[in-house]
């Protein structure tokens, strides 16, 4: 709001504006009675601080009206002669000095009367340092100024009666008091089975009290023909919260699952129920893949007297997987000793009691994978893969959580899961850093690094190409060469690493239109699917080296001084990672 033409200050008189707002005189203290502090009223919302009314007044060289400037809380007529309050508060006006001129302007707030979290969820009255105005409100209904204010949801009246009388009386050393909160909203539990028969602990999965169910998993449970197996209970909607302005904020309503029965098992959806047709063992893959097959049993190791072994069935290995030789079930697969320079595979879950050795060995399931540890191997897996020892220079890539026990180790390689991370030590001295990521699409990650590398080699191959052109033909090629590197670095940059939402984090520039469009429906349509990234956290018990790498969503951090006991998870802003100190394990 700039009223004045260029003119030179050193002989100009300003045309000031008229204050509308009235100020009164308090005693400092009983001590000083005679001491008085001006202090100013309360200025209600969209009342008129300031005007200039003298319009009778022609301007001229030397005659010119005052800067004003609007600052916090307060707003400009259309006009440009009033300022005007934008909160129930007390006006505050001083001259402030500029940099482009010698001209003293005037400049005007408001400190507000009721403080408002960002989150529009909790809203207190300002006590210090505006001490001296208590009295001056005193006389005033807090309430209606509340409901002046649109504070209108969750107002406390034992602490609106507190407020009242701590403001009469002026004393304590209290600096605000929270009058109202709103509603936090209610999310909708998701849809789940609940079983009719004791399928045991499941492990890796986190219990009530925040500590790991790491007993051992029991798998391959004999049901009979025509037993009820579990019952689907339904997602509820949950309830919607309220801020304290009376905005509703819509809750996250439970999710829906689809039941997949294999082999002897079947879903009634009138019944809601899962039922058994014969006469077998249960899988139970990811909480809604059900299957009932045979079990087949083999007494010793998977080797020449075996050969392969592939089977629509649960098999139990009583031995080891020998190097070579194969194993592939439709069912729980269970080996009893160790998989050794060898790869195997289940449609459901794998428990190997023994360990995982050899840079050739994969382990492949679609449930859950339970091991004592790994070496120099591969495990791929879509629920939780649980390492009870040690992991070494292996690659995990898992679909919900990764469980390590509080003493086990995890050295060299690295460890990627969709869901959260436990870990005992991270990293070694002189080790190769650990690479280890949470809220983290393996796939995505791939394409990350697959782009990267084809980043480095076309500007490689620029550079050779580039040795064939000069003057002219040169400029013109490498200018049509770098475009094309810019979109691909673009995109690299761009790419979204947690599950089940949108491919990037933002239309790609220099894409088609219509691919820009595409993502960000894509980003809207698949928000519901990903994780809640804010809960996501990488939990190291015992030790940190420096120089582990870790990764939560997009967020990326390097460990740089060797720590005990951290929780590694995302601020407020979702912007950084930051550790916070976890309990230390136990001896």
């Amino acid at each position: 709001m700039d009223f004045a033409p260029t003119t030179d200050f050193a002989f100009t008189e300003y045309i000031e504006p008229t204050l509308c707002f009235s100020e009164n005189k308090i005693k400092i203290s009983d001590t000083y009675p005679l001491e008085k502090l001006p202090v100013t009223k309360l200025v209600k919302r969209d009342q008129v601080m300031l005007e200039f009314s003298d319009s009778g007044l022609p301007e001229t060289s030397q005659l010119v009206r005052r800067t004003v400037t609007a600052g916090e809380h307060v707003y400009l007529s259309e006009d440009g002669k009033e300022v005007l309050a934008g909160t129930i508060g007390y006006p505050r006006i001083e001259f402030r000095s500029t940099e482009e001129s010698e001209e003293k302007v005037l400049h005007v707030w408001v400190e507000p009367l009721f403080r408002l979290s960002k989150n529009k969820m909790e809203a207190a009255v300002i006590i210090k340092p505006l001490l001296f105005h208590y009295n001056l409100i005193s006389s005033e209904d807090l309430y209606r100024l509340l409901i002046d204010a649109g504070i209108v949801h969750g107002v406390m009246y034992k602490q609106l009666n507190l407020a009242r009388e701590y403001i009469r009386t002026q004393n304590g050393e209290l600096e605000s008091i929270t009058l109202a909160k709103g509603r936090e909203p209610t999310p909708g539990i998701n849809a789940h089975l609940t079983f009719h028969l004791e399928i045991g602990p499941i492990a890796g999965e986190l219990l009530p009290d925040g500590s790991i169910d790491f007993r051992e998993r029991k798998i391959m449970v004999p049901v009979a023909a025509g037993q009820v197996i579990a019952t689907k209970v339904p997602a509820t909607k949950g309830r919607p919260g309220m801020s304290v302005l009376g905005e509703r904020i819509a809750q996250r309503q439970g999710r829906d699952i689809e039941i997949e029965t294999i082999d002897h098992a079947v879903y009634l959806p009138e019944k809601q129920q899962v039922l058994a047709t014969s006469d077998g063992v249960l899988s139970v893959v990811n909480n809604n893949v059900i299957k009932v097959c045979s079990k087949l049993e083999i007494p010793g190791d998977i080797d020449y007297s075996t050969g392969n072994i592939e089977s629509r069935n649960s098999v139990v290995v009583h031995g080891s997987v020998l190097p070579g030789f194969q194993v592939k079930t439709g069912g729980d697969l269970e080996v009893k000793g160790s998989v050794m320079s060898t790869q195997v595979t289940s449609m459901a879950n794998i428990v190997i009691k023994g360990g995982i050795t050899g840079n050739v060995s994969t382990v492949t399931g679609t449930g859950d994978v339970d091991i004592h540890f790994i070496e120099q191997g591969r495990i791929r897996c879509n629920g939780n893969c649980v390492i009870r020892k040690q992991c070494y220079y292996s690659k995990v890539y898992c679909g919900a959580n990764i469980r390590c026990r509080e003493h086990s180790a995890v050295v060299g390689g690295e460890l990627v899961a969709e869901g959260s991370i436990t870990l005992g030590d991270a990293g070694a001295s002189g080790a190769d850093p650990v690479f280890i990521g949470a809220g983290v699409s393996a796939e995505r990650l791939f394409y990350s690094r697959k782009l990267f590398q084809r980043l480095k080699d076309d500007k490689q191959l620029i550079m050779q190409r580039l040795k064939q052109f000069t003057g002219t033909a040169r400029t013109k090629k490498l200018r049509t060469l770098k475009g094309s590197l810019e979109e691909m670095k673009l995109r690299y940059l761009r790419i979204n690493m947690i599950p089940g939402t949108g491919l990037y984090s933002s239309p790609v520039e220099g894409a088609k239109s219509g691919q820009g469009v595409q993502d960000a429906g894509n980003r809207k349509q698949n928000k519901a699917n990903g994780p809640d990234i804010g809960t996501l956290t990488i939990d190291v018990h015992g030790t940190v080296f420096a120089g582990t790498i870790l990764q939560i969503g997009n967020r990326s951090l390097t460990v740089e001084q060797t720590v005990v006991g951290q929780r590694f998870q995302l601020d407020d802003s979702g912007n950084y990672i930051v550790g916070v100190p976890l309990r230390t394990r136990k001896g």
